[in-house]
């Protein structure tokens, strides 16, 4: 029971790092938005104009999480860990004055594996939301939370459960799993793909 204690941190961070992983990043200065003339512009002309001023635009709106998929365990100070599931109740809006905002409403389950020996497995349940900021490009994009609030409640294989207070700020979540820097995305229809080093992220048009 003393080395659950003292890994309690640490499965936290698991569970938080994995929820919020698509908010993970450097610092954004925000865009400013283009002044309205008087001059009369079409549809067309007025699409092409926003798409050139802002070469990613395909990736501001409402999104649902589709898929949160690990290349492997994620390498820990303790160990690797496994962690899976969980998108179900998963949103995130884009805007378009560079910041974010996302929601778990907490109806589908995270599994997480700390592959010791012997390894701890559980679940968790969060229900939160986080707010940040983000810098994008042609092609890539990085994000940086700036507030966390919410609950987090671990169930462990012995069937015991804790409650995990959540960071206010997100603070040690990108640090201790290196998502720092850009994730490559890719734009096709209602989905956009977010590619981090070792993790993936799809999301789709709501």
């Amino acid at each position: 029971m003393r080395r659950l204690r003292r890994l309690t941190p640490l499965i936290a961070l698991l569970v938080t790092a994995a929820l919020l992983a698509a908010c993970s990043g450097d610092s954004a200065s925000k865009k400013a938005k283009p002044k309205s003339t008087t001059s009369t512009t079409t549809p067309a002309s007025a699409a092409a104009t926003t798409t050139a001023n802002d070469p990613a635009s395909c990736i501001r709106g409402s999104f649902r999480f589709t898929r949160m998929d690990y290349d492997g365990p994620v390498q820990t100070q303790f160990g690797p860990t496994r962690i899976t599931g969980g998108i179900g109740g998963r949103r995130i809006e884009l805007k378009r004055d560079n910041t974010f905002h996302f929601t778990d409403d907490g109806s589908d389950k995270v599994q997480f594996s700390l592959l010791g020996n012997p390894p701890t497995n559980g679940t968790a349940v969060l229900k939160a939301q986080s707010d940040g900021s983000f810098v994008s490009a042609a092609q890539t994009a990085n994000f940086n939370i700036t507030a966390l609030s919410g609950t987090l409640v671990l169930t462990l294989q012995n069937g015991s459960m804790i409650n995990i207070p959540l960071p206010p700020d997100g603070r040690g979540v990108k640090e201790t799993f290196g998502l720092n820097g850009d994730a490559h995305y890719t734009c096709r229809g209602n989905t956009v793909t977010f590619r981090f080093p070792a993790l993936t992220i799809a999301l789709e048009r709501v």
